[in-house]
């Protein structure tokens, strides 16, 4: 079964509400607007069948794009108007968290939402709050280019990730590693003052020698999940990162139009699960990004390609062109063997979006032949729907998101609001 997640990236206005309210990222009435439409998508999402939820973590974003330093704490927020909706992020940046406070932190939120979180990760592509947050670390942003600062950010990457689930599979918690050590220094804190008294008697046999000196550590709570919550990896679309997935049994949510370079990541992510003794279908464990726009049967190409044309004009160009594309990210609408920019000179957006696969729109009917032309060729358990509330009218987003539940879903076997 294909379940689908949103994608939804808090933004706070249109570029004219943007640009009179500069910056409307500090514009606290704005951003109450923002959280009360939501919990508005949330309920809608809920009650229409969704699986899940997502937002990204990003920091310092002044234009009102991508409002979400805190995605944990608005999963749990926006969970509280929920049933049965997951949360999650695509993704917390590890290389920006301390990895026993993310640890912690993710442990108590699955036990706020008593399993219903997900958790998505990412090593961090922009420079403005990634290099200033993450500067005692000794890391910064990067692109996967084997560079010292790709290494560097790697490393971190790797060590906190391991770090992490080894903090919520062991009772007691102890590493020596690249960057890292626990207890701090490894060789142990002497002089734990209730060593006899508490801890003793009451921590973990082995966390306090009988010098008084702590040995390890218990990270607390462990999470409400077992062993964990679900892992994803936020836009992943390199052969290292997919390997890497398969390796550790985390859902990729691959970035990539073409169904050729789609179906050759898959089969890394499958060789790099065999290496570790699992033996997925191709597809199995993987989710997939796209962008849908459904309208009514009954109205016509002209009209269907019309709108799509103006949403993008209106709405899309200021996050596709302004923003995806200034970070490279338009690199996954590429045609196979296509050489040179993309998009090219003078190409309407809507037209590379549909023309590369990113974009799955039309009619009811055609979007049913679209999804069952994909899913036929690449069978996937996820489609990570693109949803950019707060840029598209409400109005707009939330009807395609009912047509997407009632007349799509039930036709591939999704989940819907009455299963």
């Amino acid at each position: 079964m294909t379940e689908t997640i949103l994608q939804v990236y808090p933004s706070l206005g249109d570029e004219t509400e943007m640009a009179a309210r500069r910056p409307i990222g500090r514009d606290n009435e704005a951003y109450q607007r923002m959280l009360e439409g939501l919990i508005g998508l949330c309920q809608a999402a809920d009650e229409l069948g969704y699986w899940g939820i997502t937002h990204v973590e990003h920091h310092m974003h002044s234009e009102g794009m991508e409002i979400s330093p805190a995605p944990l704490l608005l999963n749990v927020y926006l969970a509280s108007f929920t049933k049965r909706l997951r949360h999650g992020q695509l993704g917390l940046v590890l290389p920006a968290h301390d990895p026993i406070r993310v640890a912690e932190e993710i442990a108590i939120a699955d036990h706020m939402l008593k399993g219903r979180l997900f958790v998505g990760m990412a090593r961090g592509y922009q420079a403005r709050w990634q290099n200033i947050l993450c500067q005692r670390f000794g890391v910064t942003s990067t692109a996967s280019d084997q560079s010292e600062a790709d290494q560097r950010n790697r490393l971190l990457f790797s060590e906190n990730f391991k770090i992490m689930k080894a903090a919520w599979a062991n009772d007691l918690l102890q590493y020596d590693g690249p960057t890292y050590q626990v207890p701090y220094p490894y060789e142990g804190i002497p002089n734990w003052p209730p060593s006899a008294t508490i801890t003793g008697p009451y921590g973990h046999p082995d966390e306090i020698d009988d010098n008084g000196t702590v040995k390890g550590v218990s990270v607390v709570p462990r999470p409400y999940t077992k062993p964990h919550p679900q892992l994803f990896q936020a836009f992943g679309a390199s052969p290292g990162t997919l390997q890497w997935c398969g390796e550790e049994n985390v859902t990729p949510t691959i970035l990539m139009g073409s169904l050729v370079k789609l179906k050759q990541l898959m089969e890394v992510y499958v060789e790099g699960a065999e290496s570790r003794g699992r033996h997925p279908k191709l597809g199995e464990g993987i989710g997939v990004c796209r962008t849908f726009y459904i309208y009514p049967n009954g109205t016509s190409d002209d009209e269907v390609r019309a709108r799509i044309r103006r949403s993008c004009e209106l709405h899309q160009q200021p996050v596709w062109n302004g923003w995806y594309e200034q970070f490279g990210f338009m690199e996954a609408s590429r045609l196979d063997d296509e050489e040179g920019p993309v998009p090219k000179p003078g190409e309407h957006l809507a037209d590379r979006l549909i023309e590369s696969g990113l974009l799955i729109g039309g009619t009811v009917d055609q979007v049913k032949r679209q999804v069952e032309s994909f899913l036929t060729q690449l069978p996937i358990d996820y489609f990570i729907w693109l949803f950019h509330w707060g840029m598209i009218p409400r109005d707009e987003a939330l009807q395609m998101l009912e047509l997407y539940a009632t007349e799509i879903m039930p036709e591939f076997g999704m989940r819907s609001a009455s299963t």
